[in-house]
């Protein structure tokens, strides 16, 4: 089984901050990528613009090599910081791509005690859905995880590290390749 994996965000626009990490969604991503094995490691080209555009280009390069999943990373954010939790984000019509979502939802709950929030899948149908280009543009099932809320304290305690963040995706990738 082939695996991709997609940083999300890119360096120019890196996405949510996490204040207890002291780093934004694509640079903690870039250090859980250095310890992620088994699985091919794409970027999204910052010099592309418009996000459609720059999410289809990725999404070419993913298809041009024939992956059997691909998964996006990602962390979540509020301006509240009581929210919490983990959901991954799948495309509506993928049967595999919601079973990989409430499998990956499930292992970080297994593994760190953050609540699934609904049943740990959460289905995008509407290209105005945020992730809805990332889902919806590669052939492969692909999910857009989503572990923790870098704005909660208590969910961050429990990732503890990225490199804790990259044994719980090889795992899952272990998982899948079995």
């Amino acid at each position: 089984m082939n695996i991709a994996i997609v940083i999300g965000h890119h360096e120019k626009s890196k996405g949510a901050l996490s204040n207890f990490f002291g780093l934004r969604e694509w640079d903690f991503y870039n250090k859980v990528d250095e310890c992620i094995v088994g699985a091919k490691t794409f970027w999204h080209n910052q010099n592309i613009s418009g996000y459609v555009t720059r999410i289809k280009d990725t999404a070419t390069r993913i298809n041009t090599e024939g992956f059997d999943l691909v998964i996006e990373l990602h962390f979540n954010s509020f301006k509240t910081p009581t929210a919490n939790g983990c959901e991954t984000l799948y495309y509506y019509r993928s049967k595999k791509g919601k079973q990989y979502a409430i499998d990956f939802s499930k292992l970080v709950n297994e593994k760190t005690g953050i609540k699934v929030r609904g049943n740990g899948a959460k289905a995008l149908a509407n290209s105005n859905d945020r992730g809805f280009a990332s889902v919806y543009y590669t052939d492969a099932p692909t999910i857009l995880i989503e572990p923790f809320f870098g704005s909660n304290t208590g969910d961050c305690e429990k990732i503890k590290s990225p490199e804790n963040m990259s044994k719980i995706i090889n795992e899952f990738i272990e998982t899948i390749k079995r």
